[in-house]
């Protein structure tokens, strides 16, 4: 199974990874992230792995997770949503402002094209979601960006294993 390519690390095993899912056009964005959810590109660990994927998305059961737990995130957002994962007390050491910066600036990016931004509501938090090695992702949070291309979805994940 392929895993998004690692764009920039934070913390010290954390990473935003990013990739463009192709789907077939649809007429709305709640069918295209209809198309996403049913989609291979879907299910994936987000990590690398020789295991079969097909039943799991980051640390989830797959099929428990629908278009409908994708919620607009506004850009106007983003920064105070990133500041309160990135640089929570719950951290030994927080991500660096250089780090900050970096992930900031690439979730940033699809804004200023125009694109529409989707956050999936489940986070890490959610345990009686996970499957059976989901604990191992102790955060996972997922933006997917719509509007770049008919049939794109611009996806990036905060993980940290």
């Amino acid at each position: 199974m392929t895993t998004c390519p690692v764009i920039t690390p934070i913390w010290d095993y954390g990473w935003l990874a990013g990739d463009d899912v192709e789907l077939p056009q649809a007429d709305s964005d709640h069918e295209l992230l209809e198309r996403y959810v049913a989609s291979p590109a879907f299910h994936t660990s987000f990590l690398p792995s020789d295991k079969d994927e097909t039943g799991i998305h980051g640390p989830f059961i797959a099929d428990r997770i629908a278009a409908s737990d994708f919620v607009p995130l506004k850009e106007s957002a983003l920064e105070e949503y990133l500041a309160a994962l990135l640089y929570s007390p719950e951290w030994d050491s927080p991500a660096s402002s250089d780090q900050f910066a970096a992930v900031l600036d690439q979730l940033r990016k699809p804004f200023a094209q125009g694109m529409r931004c989707l956050l999936l509501r489940f986070d890490e938090s959610r345990s009686d979601l996970h499957h059976d090695w989901g604990f191992v992702l102790t955060v996972f949070r997922e933006f997917l960006f719509l509007g770049r291309r008919p049939g794109v979805v611009a996806r990036f994940v905060i993980g940290y294993d």
